[in-house]
């Protein structure tokens, strides 16, 4: 609406100055049109420049986000670097838990900042708080045409993950996958170290209960089993963390 309303003023001054006869209707109109002419142009460059008509405004929602992992044993956090300098980072996830559902990524821009917290809960949430610009009402809506409306001023994300999940970069993301796929078939000498491990697990067991069954032993094993992969795969992140950025 201000648009048209610069054009109208300008055309109609234009008009009064040129198609009127001299006088003081003319010199009155003139004045009038002039005055709205450089009044619409004060309020178009005020909401352009100064968001005239506007008002800060925080706008919070929470989401439940799952790990952007294929591997759900292993649920992830992945980050990525904006630029060179390190100072800014998108984080990845997924906003379904379906195996088809893609992965999304925080806002990659300078406006926006994350922060990543810890959480006792067995589920993870990214909460943003968004401060942008909207109109005071539905005149000013109405006369800048919607523009700029919901123009964001900063943006902070805190993601809340388990602490269950693992947070890597996706540069670590992928020398992890590569290092945990050279274990699927470990040498005849870890195979022998993994294999005393869990004997030495069932004979502890068997010590505190002489009485057990082999379905009970049979369950000691598959613990001890799944203790000593978990092992392996904290130690492998350990690796990649101190070795990969």
């Amino acid at each position: 609406m201000i648009i048209a309303l610069v054009i109208i003023t300008l055309l109609a001054f234009y008009l009064a100055f040129i198609m009127m006869k001299p006088g003081a209707l003319r010199t009155t109109l003139w004045v009038i049109f002039g005055i709205c002419f450089l009044g619409s142009l004060a309020v178009l460059y005020g909401n352009y420049a100064h968001h005239f008509g506007m008002e800060k405004r925080t706008e919070t929602s929470e989401q439940v986000i799952y790990s952007a992992s294929p591997n759900k044993q292993l649920p992830m956090l992945l980050k990525q670097d904006i630029g060179t300098s390190g100072k800014h980072q998108v984080y990845i996830y997924k906003t379904s838990d379906k195996s088809k559902a893609k992965a999304t990524h925080t806002k990659a821009d300078y406006d926006v900042h994350n922060q990543v917290q810890t959480t006792s809960r067995d589920t993870a949430t990214i909460t943003s708080k968004r401060v942008v610009w909207r109109y005071k009402s539905g005149f000013y809506k109405s006369l800048f045409s919607n523009q700029n409306n919901g123009k964001l001023v900063r943006q902070t994300n805190t993601i809340k993950v388990p602490k269950t999940w693992v947070q890597l970069s996706t540069t670590q993301a992928k020398a992890l996958g590569k290092k945990l796929s050279g274990m699927k078939n470990p040498s005849a000498a870890q195979k022998k170290q993994m294999g005393a491990a869990i004997q030495q697990a069932v004979m502890a067991a068997r010590q505190k209960n002489p009485q057990m069954t082999p379905a009970q032993m049979q369950a000691v094993e598959k613990q001890a089993t799944a203790k000593i992969q978990q092992q392996v795969i904290q130690q492998a992140i350990k690796e990649v963390k101190s070795s990969v950025k």
